[in-house]
C-alpha cells in the first residue's frame, strides 16, 4: 500500500492542480509486499498543466510514479475504474 504522507501528498498536489479524480491501481494495492512504484491513473487536469503535475508528483513522493491518462478511453482504464480505490476527486 501507499504511506499515508504519500498519500497526503497526492491529494495536496492534486487538489492544487484541480484533478477531477485520481485512481491508485495496481502494485500500489497491494498488501501483502511493499510496491516499487505508485500506480495513479487521473483525470481533469488542464493539458497545459498535465506534465508539471506528473512532475511535482515525482519530485514529491517516496516512490517512482505511473500515470495514466483518465480520459483517454481504452479496455486498461475500464479495468483501472473498476479495481482501481479512488484517492482524490
Amino acid at each position: 500500500m501507499v504511506s499515508q504522507n504519500d498519500t497526503k501528498t497526492i491529494r495536496a498536489i492534486s487538489d492544487k492542480y484541480h484533478a477531477g479524480r485520481v485512481v491508485l491501481f495496481g502494485s500500489s494495492l497491494e498488501s501483502q509486499r511493499e510496491p516499487k512504484d505508485i500506480d495513479l491513473a487521473v483525470e481533469g487536469i488542464a493539458p497545459a498543466d498535465y506534465y508539471r503535475y506528473c512532475g511535482e508528483l515525482m519530485m514529491s513522493l517516496t516512490k517512482p510514479v505511473d500515470n495514466v491518462d483518465l480520459s483517454v478511453p481504452s479496455k486498461f482504464v475500464d479495468l483501472i475504474l473498476k479495481e482501481g480505490v479512488i484517492l482524490y476527486g
